[in-house]
């Protein structure tokens, strides 16, 4: 399979060299080689990442990686090596004990907000007192204020 691959670029490379009628000297050969290398490298790495082998029986064979979607630690494995598995099947059980930790952080952070939100609350409600109370007063100083000009004006 790998000769297979390497003769596949080699004639990919051949004949660009002769449709697009590319000069050969050492930095066209060179940039071949050396871009030859990194891509049949990356294409022997991800078959050597994709198809595992042993050195005793060397069966290849397609894998499928199953990772989970959070981080914990596996307290149980619910299901038999070698078993065929449905759609919603319960792999392995991952310890709560930090997920229930985090949510019980955000709990409180909720619960300090929402009395945070009704002490801002009062204030709102003592500064509508102390609006209230400035508006009378200006209301009672205007009044005075005329009373004070009438009295002035019947003197």
């Amino acid at each position: 399979m790998d000769i297979l691959i390497e003769l596949t670029y080699a004639a990919i490379v051949f004949f660009a060299f002769r449709v697009f009628k590319i000069p050969v000297n050492k930095w066209t050969v060179t940039t071949s080689v050396v871009g030859g290398v990194f891509v049949v490298g990356g294409i022997f790495l991800c078959m050597a990442y994709y198809h595992p082998y042993t050195p005793q029986g060397r069966i290849y064979f397609q894998t499928t990686p199953i990772v989970s979607q959070v981080r914990g630690k596996v307290i149980e494995v619910a299901k038999d090596a070698n078993k065929p598995l449905k759609a919603g099947d319960v792999l392995f059980k991952i310890d709560p004990t930090p997920f229930q930790a985090k949510v019980d952080d955000v709990t409180a952070l909720v619960e300090e907000e929402k009395a945070s939100f009704s002490r801002l609350e009062k204030e709102v409600d003592q500064a509508k007192a102390q609006l209230e109370k400035a508006e009378a007063e200006f209301k009672l100083a205007k009044v005075t204020e005329e009373r004070n000009r009438q009295l002035v004006r019947s003197e």
